[in-house]
């Protein structure tokens, strides 16, 4: 995993943010002092999609970087014959 992954992976991560900070907002609506709270069917599909998202690309990111090494092997070549 190189830099540019990382970038990638936390520009995807932000974008599921800020649709949850979108419902969030939405959620609290108009009713200043609400007593129970309540969103648009479509807002709360959208929340649930984008934190569980989140979780999987945090998991994922997580997986990778904890990935041990790959061993890479040498070649050596001896008396002029190709060892595969």
């Amino acid at each position: 995993m190189d830099v540019n992954d990382i970038d990638n992976a936390l520009h995807e991560i932000r974008q599921m943010v800020l649709v949850a900070i979108g419902a969030h907002e939405s959620l609290l609506g108009g009713d200043p002092d609400p007593e129970v709270f309540s969103m648009p069917r479509h807002d709360a599909d959208m929340l649930s999609f984008s934190i569980f998202d989140v979780l999987k690309r945090v998991e994922d990111l997580k997986e990778k970087l904890t990935e041990p090494a790959r061993p890479q092997a040498k070649i050596v070549l001896i008396g002029g014959n190709e060892c595969a």
